[in-house]
């Protein structure tokens, strides 16, 4: 007797549900967090201390020195428990000149703007600490944004299909026990071939379901992954930062690479007369090569000044 497709099918579902018993205890204790539908405290208000707010701020500032700023503001976060996601320096140049000094230097000026980019994770309750020191060290605010993003909803919205698919997962476990149980008693045992096997189409089908099946734990970890970063987000504030300074003004003297490089005065003498034999022998190959043009507008000249002469 050929077993059917549906019978098939289960070993296979059955290996797949099995990969994700092998997770540590701590590993889906903190899973478990992203599928949580139950809040201590009700979220029918705005303020709920259970709603998942996601607060972020976004600055631009004049300091009077970035690389003070930047250390002080890296070693304020790194205090409060956060982290430095990202922390760059550059200098942004504006204008640069070069002006004749001495007689084998000259003098170098660049001006440019030093600029620091930095991304900041810190402990929600922290922010405000650090936006009132961001707030001193600035000279000149140039904007500043405070966002409160409310992903409760979201958030519950991952939960609950979560939840509605592991509920499905089960009634369809359940099911299928039962169908094997009720096809077992009524094949008899005699009868069943151990080498079975599978046509074409019903291995097809096979693929087919386990890569919906596959699609669906998919969907899964990706709405709890989600889940677990905006639980990451609420309990860590993220701040971008920009801070620049007034322009910086950089002096050297440098030696003239077009003086240091200088042939002697007997050597650009010298080379002085082969340059000019050289142009004299090149004017003299010129004319020579045109000597045609040269010979025909002679020739016309001296017709021209005949018919001249004839008609006086």
């Amino acid at each position: 007797m050929r077993p059917s497709l549906y019978y098939l099918m289960i070993p296979v579902l059955g290996m797949c549900a099995c990969s994700a018993h092998h997770m540590s205890p701590e590993e889906k204790a903190y899973a478990a967090t992203a599928d949580s539908t139950t809040f201590s405290n009700d979220i029918t208000s705005i303020n709920s201390p259970s709603r998942k707010r996601v607060k972020s701020a976004d600055a631009r500032c004049r300091v009077p020195s970035v690389f003070e700023a930047t250390s002080k503001l890296e070693r304020l976060v790194t205090s409060l428990g956060g982290v430095v996601v990202e922390s760059s320096l550059q200098n942004e140049s504006v204008q640069q000149y070069q002006l004749p000094y001495s007689t084998d230097s000259i003098k170098s000026i660049q001006l440019y703007t030093p600029t620091a980019n930095l991304t900041l994770k810190v402990p929600v309750e922290r922010l405000d600490s650090v936006d009132q020191s961001l707030t001193a060290i600035a000279s000149f605010i140039e904007h500043r944004v405070i966002k409160d993003q409310d992903m409760t909803l979201k958030y519950l919205a991952n939960a609950m299909k979560n939840e509605q698919h592991e509920v499905k997962t089960a009634k369809e476990e359940i099911a299928a026990e039962r169908r094997e149980k009720i096809a077992a008693k009524r094949a008899p045992s005699a009868t069943v071939n151990v080498n079975t096997t599978v046509s074409p189409a019903n291995e097809e089908a096979s693929q087919n379901a386990v890569a919906y099946q596959d699609q669906k734990d998919d969907a899964v970890i990706d709405r709890r992954i989600n889940n677990l970063a905006i639980l990451d987000d609420v309990a860590y504030s993220t701040l971008t930062i920009q801070l620049y300074q007034p322009q910086v003004t950089d002096v050297q003297i440098v030696l003239n690479p077009a003086q240091i490089s200088r042939a002697g005065f007997g050597t650009e003498l010298l080379s002085a007369v082969k340059n000019g034999a050289e142009i004299l022998r090149n004017i003299l190959l010129f004319f020579v090569q045109i000597w045609p043009f040269l010979l025909a507008f002679l020739l016309g000249w001296i017709g021209y000044r005949k018919l001249i002469l004839r008609r006086s």
